[in-house]
């Protein structure tokens, strides 16, 4: 089992994101409710996301970024490329992004400025609905623990330990834990998240 960190780390992420988008917001000019038209969401969404007291999923995070004419690296701190980074595992930013907590992201890239990826370790919990996604880029996806379900369209992909998908990710596509117990995938995703 992987160290992981929770609780008060997990709030700092959060809490940091919301500043950054306070600040990129008021630095363009922009009301709440301005926002939030362009964005296709409420105000009181980019209230609660501001205060740190709503967790932004990483897709909102993109849409809003976009918004302001920015990437996803303005809401997370960055350091100038290296040619090797390494993350230890006691190490890594966990980033809840689920309301329900049912789905965690680990970070495994490094944070530079203008990355061509980015690598996220997944750990989703089960859960009838799953999660929608909706990015434009490519994603690559190997799954590690747990099965799911990845539905892009009408076409279903189930997946266990060790396959891998690599699939254009801008139509909108579901994934749902099928396993009784929780799934870990690691993902590659391009353009760069973070």
């Amino acid at each position: 089992m992987r160290p992981t960190r929770q609780g008060a780390h997990l709030d700092e992420v959060i809490e940091r994101v919301g500043r950054q988008l306070r600040l990129l917001r008021r630095a363009r000019g922009l009301t709440l409710a301005e926002l939030a038209s362009r964005a296709g969401c409420t105000d009181g969404y980019l209230a609660n996301v501001e205060k740190g007291v709503t967790t932004p999923t990483l897709s909102s995070i993109a849409t809003l970024a976009a918004v302001l004419g920015s990437d996803m690296t303005a809401f997370f701190p960055t350091k100038p490329r290296e040619q090797v980074h390494i993350h230890r595992a006691d190490e890594l930013d966990h980033l809840r992004v689920a309301a329900s907590g049912t789905e965690t992201y680990t970070v495994l890239s490094a944070r530079s400025v203008n990355p061509s990826f980015t690598g996220l370790l997944d750990e989703i919990l089960p859960s009838p609905a799953g999660t929608s996604y909706s990015y434009f880029g490519e994603r690559f996806l190997l799954m590690l623990d747990g099965t799911v379900e990845l539905r892009i369209g009408s076409t279903a992909y189930p997946l266990g330990p060790g396959d891998s998908l690599h699939y254009s990710s801008h139509p909108d596509h579901l994934l749902r834990v099928t396993s009784a117990t929780p799934a870990t995938i690691l993902w590659i995703v391009t353009p760069a998240l973070l």
